[in-house]
């Protein structure tokens, strides 16, 4: 058994294991899982496993021991799990990286820069489905990341065994010929019991996780590992889609070839280049049917791998916002759908629009110099054009739907304190190559963001920390596109009501700040909360590579939380929270305010259960109106809830709600969805996530209509009834850990039906009937529009009406669907063979019928075809260690 020393940040002990260096000559252990190696016998066995959860601190239930050697090519690593009951070993297969599959675990993380803020992961289950992941911050955790390393595992009458080989050449460490130290952490999961133990106490109620590790000594002359990885890849696709008639663009059965590569170099101290080559995405998932009928664009995660993995050094701050999903820096914007459409008339009635825009290639520098950990990040991208069919002369034509453009990210940061403290700094840039088209005169030629951020950690164990961070931004282009901006969402520069922002028409800059500050008790046994306030000044703008709802606002915030980490009679586990928040605008008009309080708990049975009440009070909202007044909203009340069951079962799920009601208004909506896992084998598990929501919003913006006679515009709105139905489907079939099969299916109707045109009255009335006027009679329904104040009869051209509106109605039917076979016939080396199928179909018809709408959708409809589109690809890469 290893010794034990002081950990340096207290008096706590802290585990140690000497890991065994093999003698020249002497045989590297063989992974078949038995552990019978000469060399396993030498070296020190680290054990004593205790829990984390359900009772942190009390011993294992189920003993573990874990034994390290080396050689000065990898790293091994042998466990052998005991288990009092072998033939209730938990052991699903599924792919690489499984998403939440029923099983038992072994995990293994280095943290060999031993920074106590980094760590390698390597897990497998009784198996041999390997997981990995890079953790950092001390306590996230990047499942994008992928190594290439070996395990082997056997199940016997005692429990079960894993042997790990882990390359140095895919660790971060500091090569030299004298002694080092790293951190260590050895992990195990019983499913049945869904106890999790470590060899190094991780309770819960502690903050931080690489910095609780145990320490691995006895690791000498250990060299930097020739790190050059090649992976080139070839690609071929054909695409079978509804078209035809005179179209010149249309090809029934539309092939496609590609090739291209990606590269790992390690160059020299610590620093890592990765790079890609004409990049390829075939394979990943397509993105969740939506309706957004909001100012703001939708936002999608990311999953494309170059950008997924490694990810962790590009992060800066406390978080951009309250919402998680704005960022400094959004990779999708890399490779986006080209942001100039053009639009199918008279003059061109055919258009052939490119769907993304090609990445040339893309490059990534980390790693640590000097104390620094650094990430630079490049891309480029191609220019995209659109062609179209000249109707006047026969002649295909072509117009730049996107300008090729460079975007760059470097991010640097220090630790400090053993890792309790840090500094950094940010600079994104997005710079276009533009032309004399006029049409591409409405986006920036360039936009370059920068910051400082900081991270302090203080108190007993850490268990107070205070962070932030400061940043400006500055995007340069023609009049028109900083006039687009000025009047984008995010600002709103042309409010008439609004004295702290003007627009001007002829600027060709704009500038502008944000920060944030929070102070936070993030350990503690029972309760931590904190506070935190957010600045944005109108100006800030990044999303040429971030993503930005909103600018121009101060928030405040508090929030607590009390926890039950350990069993107490049936209740296994628990919590319960508060927050409370407001907001402004910086020319101090009162956005919204709230507060909510929110639960879970789960039982010793493995149910449990969450919820939670909110209560909003209202306020001015800057963007109802699409870039007219300030419009107060009313106060709501809202909550959400749901519960799961016992996931150790073959067959689970549980169920989600959410729901709001309106003061004032008739305004309420719900949402409802059930979810129903089932392995119905080891190989094979279904997961279905059905979901239906309905809303009745009392003040859906329509459209904007200026009257120049009055010199004023006027802003129409209607009670919408929306009621939208998806199902999401998932069925995983594995073969083996190195072969699967993977098919995913979203069929998703959405149905909107506006009545009751209304015009804004007083923008600012406290009462609903007095912001609204109802239009009544004066809107006459015609078919296809709706025609406002007509003199005349009917809806012909002496109806004499003062505006008309498209009826807005909609009724929006898509379905997606993928089925991916992926075999890694060699380590790093990968098959995938993919097939989707898409159909989409929208109507004028605001009515949903289920039968019908999901009857068309899949072609059980004669009156309605929705044709599919097919695509079938191959893909094969091939990993060289050079």
């Amino acid at each position: 058994m290893g010794a034990t020393l002081l950990a340096p940040s207290d008096s706590t002990p802290q585990k140690t294991l000497a890991a065994h260096r093999l003698a020249p000559g002497q045989a590297a252990p063989v992974l078949d899982g038995r552990l019978d190696d000469a060399a396993w016998a030498q070296a020190p066995v680290a054990g004593e496993f205790v829990q984390s959860k359900p009772h942190a601190g009390q011993p294992a239930t189920e003993r573990t021991e874990a034994r390290i050697v080396y050689d000065g090519g990898a790293v091994y690593v042998a466990m052998r799990a005991y288990d009092a009951a072998p033939d209730s070993i938990a052991a699903q297969l599924g792919r690489r990286d499984p998403d939440g599959i029923y099983s038992d675990w072994l995990h293994v993380v280095l943290d060999s820069y031993h920074d106590r803020r980094t760590g390698y992961r390597f897990s497998v289950n009784p198996r041999g489905v390997k997981m990995d992941a890079f953790h950092f911050n001390d306590g996230d955790e990047d499942d994008g990341w992928d190594a290439v390393w070996d395990v082997a595992t056997r199940m016997d009458s005692a429990g079960w065994t894993a042997e790990f080989r882990i390359p140095l050449s895919q660790l971060r460490f500091k090569p030299g010929a004298g002694a080092q130290t790293w951190g260590l952490q050895f992990g195990r999961d019983v499913a049945r019991r869904e106890e999790q133990s470590t060899w190094t106490l991780m309770a819960p109620d502690e903050p931080g996780f690489s910095s609780r590790f145990g320490v691995m000594t006895g690791l000498a002359d250990l060299r930097s590992p020739r790190r050059l990885e090649l992976l080139p890849y070839t690609v071929a696709s054909v695409t079978r889609e509804p078209g035809g008639g005179a179209d010149p663009f249309y090809h029934q059965t539309a092939p496609y070839a590609s090739v291209g590569a990606d590269l790992k170099y390690g160059l020299a101290g610590d620093l890592m280049l990765t790079a890609t080559i004409n990049p390829d995405f075939g394979q990943v998932e397509a993105d969740p049917s939506e309706v957004n009928l909001s100012a703001f664009e939708s936002f999608f995660s990311e999953k494309r791998p170059f950008f997924v993995e490694g990810g962790d050094i590009f992060q800066f701050g406390v978080g951009l916002g309250d919402d998680n999903s704005e960022s400094l820096f959004y990779s999708r914007r890399i490779g986006r759908q080209p942001q100039r459409g053009v639009d199918t008339d008279d003059q061109r009635p055919y258009v052939d629009a490119p769907q993304q825009t090609t990445i040339l290639g893309a490059a990534k520098l980390t790693g640590k110099v000097a104390g620094w950990s650094i990430g630079v990040l490049d891309a480029v991208t191609a220019e995209e054009r659109t062609r179209f069919l000249d109707a006047g002369t026969g002649q295909v034509g072509s117009v730049v739907s996107e300008p090729m453009a460079n975007y760059s990210m470097a991010r640097v940061r220090r630790d400090l304190r053993q890792g309790r403290s840090s500094v950094g700094a940010v600079l994104t840039g997005t710079y276009r190559f533009m032309d004399d088209d006029p049409a591409l005169l409405v986006l920036p030629s360039s936009s370059v963001a920068g910051g400082l951020d900081f991270r302090h950690k203080f108190g007993a164990d850490d268990a107070w920390q205070v962070s932030g961070y400061a940043l400006s931004s500055l995007v340069q282009g023609d009049s028109l596109a900083i006039g687009r901006l000025q009047q984008q969402p995010q600002r709103y520069y042309q409010r008439p009501d609004a004295d702290h922002v003007a627009f001007d028409p002829r600027a060709t800059s704009l500038t502008g700040s944000a920060a944030s500050f929070q102070l936070a008790k993030i350990g503690g046994k029972r309760y931590r909360g904190g506070v935190l306030g957010l600045y944005r000044s109108p100006g800030f703008e990044v999303n040429e590579l971030g993503y930005l709802r909103e600018a121009d606002k101060v928030e405040v915030a508090a929030y607590g939380r009390w926890f039950q980490f350990e069993p107490r009679g049936a209740i296994r586990r628990g919590d319960l929270g508060w927050n409370l928040y407001s907001g402004w605008t910086t020319g101090g008009e009162r956005t919204f305010t709230g507060g909510n309080v929110n639960g879970s708990f789960s039982l010793n049975s493995l149910w449990g259960a969450y919820g939670g009440i909110e209560r909003g009070m209202g306020g001015l909202s800057p963007r109802s109106l699409r870039g007219g007044p300030a419009l107060q909203t009313p106060g709501s009340w809202a909550g959400w809830a749901g519960f799961w069951s016992d996931s150790r079962k073959r067959v689970s799920g549980g169920v989600e709600t959410s729901w709001g009601v309106e003061d004032q208004t008739d305004g309420y909506r719900w949402w409802l969805g059930p979810y129903i896992n089932v392995r119905s084998s080891s190989r094979l598990s279904i997961a279905l996530n059905p979901s239906i929501s309905r809303e009745r919003s009392a003040t859906q913006y329509v459209g904007t209509w200026n009257d120049g006679a009055l010199d004023e515009s006027r802003y129409l709105f209607a009670q919408l009834n929306q009621t939208v139905a998806a199902l999401t489907a998932r069925v995983n079939y594995t073969f083996t850990p190195e072969l699967t099969l993977q098919l995913y299916a979203q069929p998703f109707v959405a149905a909107g039906d506006y009545d009751g045109l209304m015009e804004v009255a007083d923008p600012r009335a406290g009462g609903f009937t007095g912001r609204f006027h109802s239009l009544g009679g004066e809107a006459r329904a015609c078919d296809g529009f709706y025609g406002v104040r007509g003199t005349g009869d009917g809806c012909g051209d002496g109806a004499g009406f003062a505006y008309t509106v498209d009826n807005p109605d909609f009724n929006f039917k898509q379905f997606r669907s993928n089925a991916v076979l992926r075999w890694e016939y060699r380590p790093g080396s990968t098959l995938f063979v993919v097939w989707s199928q898409g159909r989409e179909h929208s109507a004028s018809d605001g009515s949903f019928r289920p039968g019908r709408d999901f009857g068309r959708l899949f072609g059980m409809d004669d009156a309605i075809d929705v044709p599919a589109t097919n695509v079938l690809m191959i893909k094969l890469n091939y990993w060289l260690n050079l």
